[in-house]
């Protein structure tokens, strides 16, 4: 039986042209227009980092009541990471436009736990980081991994997942990163507890690298 794609969004029938979300609901995505090299929401959150973070950018505002969380959600949860990759690959085409790439070697994504991706079957961050190499041709690179099984940070304030990202990954192979420019990828900035664990780990682990941040999304109800 054939069943016609709907909008992610709304519910819609999509029609020729549209993907993942109707064009009424794709005009109506809360953009952060770009959030541009410069200082921005995502880099105040990393401000502590040790490890500084050049450029930083996310598609659109993420709220949990918001229609649009279902992107995110059926992304990362419902088995449908062919969302993340279109998104990304379009937010990709917009800050190719105004050089958010140059010079960027590698797309890192943040990795999940080993047991985590095979309960979940995919790991929604691969496919965040291959739909920005399908449109800028950069390597996707896996040195990160997850050192250990976590639970989520979804209902965790911010200390709480401050002190529940540390000690969450380590690298793999580090000598491979020298120089390097790397740009980490993740779904959802919240605290930014995550990719700050994420930077952290990564320069420990090699001091010639500099690092640079996209997501999806970014929360302002923080």
């Amino acid at each position: 039986m054939f069943i016609p794609d709907t909008c992610t969004v709304c519910g819609r029938t999509l029609v020729e042209g549209e993907e993942i979300m109707c064009l009424g609901c794709l005009h109506g995505l809360p953009r952060t227009y770009g959030t541009p090299p410069g200082q921005n929401e995502i880099l105040d959150r990393l401000i502590s980092l040790r490890a500084p973070v050049e450029r930083a950018t996310s598609l659109f505002q993420y709220h949990k009541e918001n229609p649009y969380s279902r992107l995110i959600l059926d992304c990362k949860y419902h088995a449908r990471p062919v969302i993340g990759r279109r998104l990304a690959a379009m937010h990709a085409r917009e800050m190719t436009g105004i050089g958010f790439f140059d010079g960027i070697d590698c797309v890192v994504p943040v990795p999940i736990h080993f047991f985590k991706r095979m309960k979940r079957g995919y790991n929604q961050t691969h496919g965040i980081a291959h739909g920005i190499s399908d449109v800028t041709g950069i390597p996707v690179a896996y040195n990160l991994r997850a050192a250990r099984y976590h639970t989520s940070q979804t209902r965790r304030n911010s200390r709480e997942r401050q002190r529940n990202a540390i000690g969450s990954f380590y690298v793999n192979r580090p000598y491979e990163l020298d120089g390097m420019h790397i740009l980490i990828v993740d779904d959802v900035i919240t605290t930014g507890a995550t990719l700050h664990e994420a930077a952290e780990t990564i320069r420990r682990a090699n001091q010639t690298v500099r690092l640079s941040v996209f997501s999806l999304a970014l929360t302002y109800n923080t």
